[in-house]
């Protein structure tokens, strides 16, 4: 919801824009939104703020690659919790399960030596 921006001190404004506040903390400060300072940009007037080196950067996080000796122990503790089914499910190499019909000969080739397996 718009706020009232008569209420805003615009010496105070100023200072908040040239020191490169982040927009979300100037309108959580003066309760208005994103198109009110937008516009009050143009009406007070405010210098444009292209520079992106001024910016607010959040802290990253100190994150590290994990060692091979964590990616090992990480992936067989994971693995001792797989059926056998799932392991089946995620190889990379599946195993391919085949069936072999077994058919009947009729009487008369049954004892004929060119169809006999050789085995």
């Amino acid at each position: 919801m718009a706020g009232n921006t008569a209420t805003i001190d615009l010496h105070l404004l100023r200072m908040q824009w040239d020191s490169h506040s982040a927009m979300v903390a100037i309108c959580t400060h003066w309760t208005i939104t994103k198109d009110q300072l937008i516009r009050l940009k143009g009406v007070v007037p405010l210098a444009p703020r292209h520079d992106r080196r001024f910016r607010f950067k959040p802290k990253r996080s100190e994150c590290r690659d994990p060692t091979p000796e964590e990616i090992r122990e990480a992936t067989q503790r994971i693995r001792a919790t797989w059926d056998d089914a799932t392991e089946q499910e995620r190889r990379v190499v599946k195993t391919q399960f085949f069936q072999m019909r077994s058919y009947s000969l009729p009487e008369e080739l049954q004892d004929s030596p060119e169809i006999q397996p050789d085995w």
